[in-house]
């Protein structure tokens, strides 16, 4: 008797979830052909040639898309191909923003490499030939191996100066080993790796950045994770994908005001997670994740997001298989505690509150890029109606807003703020630290520079103390403000989304800025509406100027969170509880999430 053996059958393909990626590519490509004959390559940075070159072999490849096999494509990309390779200098890096970056030029390599296993992998397809006379997919390959060659010895030597480069480093030196094999590159990522993964235990990075998270991190050690068969590399990868889950907005925006990057005041917009997202769940059956996938699809797809992610589709087809059934709808109360990040959110229906208590200004008084320094501290969703700021100032010697030093929630879901601010009036200096010359050294005091020998001198210590408490409400969240210490004046600063029609609030000589002296205010984007106060007075010893801090105004700068602006302002010490409610569709929760 003959044994039959019989023959696995493919893997099913979404071919909508292909086709809405196809879509957004196929429009590009015209757009970046014109813009390459219109000269606006011409100057270009590395990273943009790279990219578009990736763009034109996956739509060439792609056999939805219909720029499929089109040898119109190719010439295009060899040209970009051959400008990318003359900003490459003598050691084989690339220069921009960060001069000769082992890691900003990694990220040009991973899509070279991207682009090299995408010929490999598919121009020998019978419906993807060679064009006669050798100008077809693998005429390219010979440029992006000589840029390869080129740059693998300052890769391997080279440094970063980000958390995320490292990985991002190590992604390139992972493929560029899969492309040509050389055991010094697994053995430098080795190195790398190390260290460790920077994975808070709350699941945030060290950088606590959705920005990077995206586009850098999860993306790197997934790739190191297939091209080196590390698979404990995906753990960091699903923890912090479990850390995201609760931080999407229902607009597709993701929380960032807990980052420590340059999207802490921004909306970062969470598209860029659509494939770690799809990748665990198609091939762990998630169906939590499937459903984030299916709201991120919801909405509209940027052109070169398709085309990164229809790349990694055509080397990996299993990321198209379709998904598993999301969790049937029910109730979408939720809460999210990020404690490492001082981070706390709860949902309830279509409102949501966010509390940010993690800044690391108690630690390091300082802008600085790498810090957590957004003074939001509470920001407030009703459906299309977003209150985006809730900052606190007191006027206190031109240290700026309230940053809380910690965060702490309770059980039944109420946070609690606190920082003590302190500034000194110097006495004169001791008799053994005086000097005949009077040439003191110059030093900081904490809020400004003098040579005065600060550290020697007695002083007279003012102090600020803030207590916040935001309490859950059946309707929203009470706002507790407490402040002790010296007399002077604090503004309650609320800035809400652009968009809406403002009521009960009056307006300030300073642009797109209204005071709320008394009742209450509401804030309307549509049907849904945001309700505040109560007003809380105002005069001459209250002025409603919001204090961005010495840092800032040393400089002629501000530090607004932008939007429409409304001010309460008070007298310290003072208590004040600002109440927020919203109003949104009939038939929405009203439970706090516990």
């Amino acid at each position: 008797m003959t044994r039959q053996h019989t023959q696995a059958p493919p893997p099913r393909t979404d071919l909508p979830f292909v086709d809405r990626l196809v879509a957004p590519l196929d429009r590009y490509v015209p757009e970046l052909r014109a813009a390459l004959a219109d000269g606006a390559y011409d100057t270009a940075q590395h990273r943009a040639l790279a990219s578009g070159v990736k763009a034109l072999l996956t739509a060439y490849l792609t056999p939805r898309s219909r720029w499929h096999a089109d040898p119109e494509l190719l010439p295009p990309a060899q040209r970009l191909l051959d400008q990318l390779a003359t900003l490459q200098g003598a050691d084989g890096l690339f220069g921009g923003d960060n001069l000769a970056s082992p890691p900003d030029s990694s990220f040009t390599i991973n899509d070279v490499c991207i682009a090299t296993r995408l010929i490999d992998t598919h121009a020998a397809r019978a419906d993807t030939p060679d064009v006669p006379g050798g100008t077809g997919p693998t005429a390219l390959r010979a440029g992006l191996a000589a840029i390869r060659r080129a740059v693998t010895p300052a890769l391997l030597t080279g440094g970063v100066h980000t958390p995320n480069h490292r990985w991002e480093l190590c992604a390139a030196l992972a493929r560029l080993h899969r492309i040509d094999p050389d055991p010094r590159l697994p053995a430098r990522v080795d190195q790398w790796l190390a260290e460790e993964i920077d994975l808070q235990p709350d699941g945030m990075y060290s950088e606590r950045s959705p920005l990077y998270a995206a586009h850098v991190t999860n993306p790197s050690l997934i790739a190191i994770a297939d091209a080196l068969d590390r698979p404990a590399l995906l753990d960091p990868v699903r923890r912090n994908l479990d850390a995201f889950a609760g931080l999407f907005d229902e607009d597709g925006t993701v929380e960032s005001v807990h980052s420590r990057r340059q999207d802490q005041r921004g909306r970062f917009d969470g598209a860029g997670f659509l494939l770690p997202y799809r990748r665990f769940a198609v091939r762990e059956r998630r169906g939590d994740y499937a459903a984030i996938v299916t709201g991120i699809l919801a909405r509209p797809i940027g052109a070169e997001l398709a085309a990164d992610a229809l790349a990694e589709i055509l080397l990996d087809p299993t990321l198209a298989q379709p998904l598993p059934v999301p969790p049937a709808a029910g109730p979408t109360d939720a809460r999210t505690v990020l404690a490492d990040s001082g981070l706390a959110r709860w949902r309830t229906g279509r409102r949501t509150v966010t509390v940010f208590g993690g800044g690391d200004n108690a630690r390091f008084p300082d802008i600085a890029s790498g810090l957590a320094t957004n003074p939001t501290f509470l920001r407030f969703r009703q459906g299309a109606a977003v209150l985006d700021a809730v900052r606190l100032s007191a006027n206190f010697f031109g240290l700026g807003p309230f940053r809380s030093e910690s965060l702490r929630v309770a059980d039944d879901g109420r946070c609690s703020l606190t920082r003590t601010t302190t500034a000194h009036f110097y006495q004169p200096l001791p008799e053994e630290w005086r000097r005949t010359d009077g040439g003191y050294q110059l030093g900081s005091e904490g809020r400004f520079f003098a040579a005065m020998d600060f550290a020697h001198r007695p002083a007279d210590e003012h102090r600020l103390r803030v207590d916040a408490e935001i309490v859950p409400t059946g309707s929203g969240v009470d706002v507790r403000l407490d402040l002790t210490g010296v007399p002077t004046s604090f503004v309650l600063e609320l800035t809400f989304r652009a968009g809406g029609v403002l009521t009960g609030a009056r307006p300030l000589p300073e642009s797109d800025a209204f005071e709320l002296v008394d009742g209450a205010g509401s804030y309307t984007v549509g049907g849904d509406t945001i309700r505040f106060g109560p007003g809380n007075g105002t005069g001459p010893a209250q002025p409603a100027h919001f204090d961005d801090g010495e840092r800032f105004t040393y400089l002629g700068a501000r530090d607004p969170a932008p939007g429409t602006r409304v001010r309460v302002t008070g007298r310290v010490p003072g208590v004040y509880t600002l109440t927020l409610t919203g109003e949104g569709a009939p038939g929405e929760s009203s439970s706090p999430a516990r």
